[in-house]
């Protein structure tokens, strides 16, 4: 399990045992904001490539949603919490 997958399951409560899978977040870099933000940003994107009534691109921005919820509850945890928000603001919003 990585460092940010190992973070999301510390979250309480804890997330939904049908969102776990979908939730898993390998990364290099053992930081779960810059992880969180990153599968945010691309599931927001695999959204927007599927537009429509498709359920597949619901999943995709309801998963989108929870990792840039988690993303924030990341960034409040760090040393700079306003610039945190912020730039993930700005990230997310590029796409």
């Amino acid at each position: 399990m990585s460092a940010s997958s190992d973070w999301l399951m510390r979250r309480r409560p804890a997330p939904p045992a049908g969102l776990v899978e979908w939730l898993s977040v390998e990364d290099a870099v053992g930081e779960p904001l810059r992880a969180l933000t990153d599968r945010g940003r691309a599931e927001l994107h695999r959204a927007r490539a599927t537009l429509g009534p498709v359920r597949e691109s619901a999943l995709h921005l309801l998963t989108a949603d929870a990792f840039v919820t988690y993303a924030c509850e990341a960034a409040l945890e760090s040393s700079d919490p306003s610039g945190a928000l912020a730039h993930l603001v700005e990230e997310v919003a590029q796409e």
